[in-house]
């Protein structure tokens, strides 16, 4: 953005923090109605944020810390060992498998007391970790509450989408003059299923930590160097970013039947720290976009399939939604829902034969999740200390808690669709091997909308789903036999 405002710096993280919290207080919490549950709703979201910078500080630090480097001289017939000494202008002896067992700090730095980068990265996904269970707990329950009275937020429609224009144009446009960062995905081993998504390049929308020739990067992986790449990642961030907003106002406008409500979850959500973080992530926001469409057109469920399938086709996580949402279309419309589903998933397989004709059944098999629990090469969590095989038991419960929105609860509606589809993404976050606790944008937006929404349980599937023109049909001829019945006799 500093070639359009002179003199601009960008916002460091942690200014961003204080200064987002302080809004989001100001403008939702209900300061005359302090003990109420739209109180601890608002602490609990903005309760992630602690967790994400000591991730973010864990990995800043990461970069920063010194490493010695070895490098090969072979035009000199033997080899150079070049660390903190050398930059300091002395030079180290030895042979090629000789390490540097500690090293000082550079001239002009002090010794750093503080945790090492691993440790803050631990507290920081259990922090996370604590975060998203309280929050598929709050969204659990949130299917026995009864009671909704209208909260609105502090502030006028118009002073809000004031604020919330502003914010959208500010983080687009660092997503657009971002430069990319490393890759730490390279390969589907590596990610969590996204083998559409793998190639293209993670925008950076905030600072990078400045390094040197002795710094080495935490995710030392080669950047995505094609343009086309970059390209794409910039559109598709920005795109489903936008999507992501335009979904939420119209569930608010027409699902909710209050536009105020719609711009205050906007606005929430474009207030919190981790969506300044994490904009240009596609693996972040594009899922989200694609479950937030499938909400807005969940009166009609050919279109929900679709959207819910390309949503489990670029990350696998979404396939544990079907339970929940063939249970609500069950009394009408399930076979439309699958059929859609069935096309967005025979769509993005053929996307994957045309993009990925090698090693073809490996990548269906990561784009499905029909693949081994991985042990090792983890990030998160479970590759700073967790035990890896305890993935296997957390897995069973998930399937189990998946499984059981079959049944439970018996009459679903669109709050059931909001609520509980937060909670089973928010559930993935407990076993996901690569930074879970960190893909706050698959739950947070509908998290919102849960907390938002006024009473829907009129909103079920016989009431909003049209049947299809052969029930109609049906419904609309009455039989001779009824005609004759219901006429009055002549005589």
């Amino acid at each position: 953005m500093s070639q359009f405002l002179i003199q601009y710096v960008r916002l460091e993280p942690q200014n961003w923090v204080f200064l987002s919290t302080l809004l989001v207080i100001g403008l939702f919490l209900m300061f005359h109605r302090f003990w109420s549950l739209r109180n601890l709703d608002i602490l609990l979201v903005l309760a992630f944020t602690p967790g994400m910078m000591l991730v973010y500080e864990g990995r800043q630090k990461a970069f920063r810390i010194p490493k010695p480097e070895v490098v090969v001289a072979e035009e000199h017939g033997g080899s150079e060992i070049q660390g903190a000494t050398a930059a300091q202008g002395g030079t180290l002896g030895g042979s090629e498998t000789e390490r540097i067992a500690s090293i000082q700090p550079l001239e002009g730095q002090e010794a750093d007391s503080s945790w090492p980068p691993d440790k803050l990265r631990y507290w920081g996904f259990l922090w996370l970790i604590t975060c998203a269970f309280l929050t598929v707990t709050r969204m659990l329950l949130d299917t026995t509450i009864v009671r909704r009275p209208l909260l609105d937020p502090n502030l006028t429609s118009g002073g809000m989408l004031f604020i919330g224009t502003s914010l959208l144009l500010y983080l687009m446009v660092n997503v657009a003059t971002s430069s990319p960062v490393e890759q730490r995905r390279s390969s589907p081993e590596i990610g969590p299923g996204y083998v559409l998504l793998s190639a293209l390049p993670q925008i950076a929308t905030t600072p990078q930590p400045t390094t040197n020739s002795l710094d080495k990067p935490l995710d030392n992986v080669e950047i995505p160097r094609s343009g086309v790449r970059l390209s794409l990642a910039r559109v598709l961030a920005i795109g489903a970013n936008l999507t992501l907003v335009f979904c939420i106002l119209a569930i608010g406008y027409w699902h909710f039947g209050n536009f105020k409500t719609g711009v205050g979850a906007v606005t929430f959500y474009l207030l919190l720290p981790y969506t300044a973080h994490m904009t240009g992530r596609v693996d972040h926001v594009v899922p989200s976009a694609l479950l937030l469409l499938a909400i807005l057109m969940y009166r009609q469920p050919f279109v929900a399939g679709l959207f819910l399938g390309c949503a489990a086709g670029v990350v696998y996580y979404p396939f544990s939604l079907l339970p929940l949402w063939c249970s609500f279309y069950w009394q009408r419309g399930i076979r439309r829902f699958a059929g859609g589903f069935a096309v967005a998933i025979f769509v993005l397989v053929i996307a994957m034969i045309i993009l990925h004709p090698n090693n073809l059944f490996q990548d269906l098999g990561y784009m499905f999740g029909l693949k081994q629990v991985a042990m090792t090469g983890m990030d998160g969590i479970w590759g700073l200390g967790w035990y890896p095989i305890m993935r296997i038991p957390i897995i069973v419960v998930f399937v189990l808690l998946s499984l059981s929105f079959v049944v439970w609860p018996a009459q679903k509606n669109l709050a059931t669709l909001l609520s509980c589809s937060s909670a089973i993404m928010a559930a993935t976050q407990f076993w996901h091997g690569f930074g879970g606790g960190l893909y706050m944008a698959w739950f947070i937006p509908l998290a919102l909308l849960t907390i938002f929404r006024p009473n829907l349980d009129y909103c079920i599937a016989l009431e909003v789903v049209r049947p299809t023109r052969k029930k109609a049909g049906r419904k609309a001829t009455p039989s001779p036999v009824a005609e004759s019945e219901a006429s009055p006799s002549t005589n």
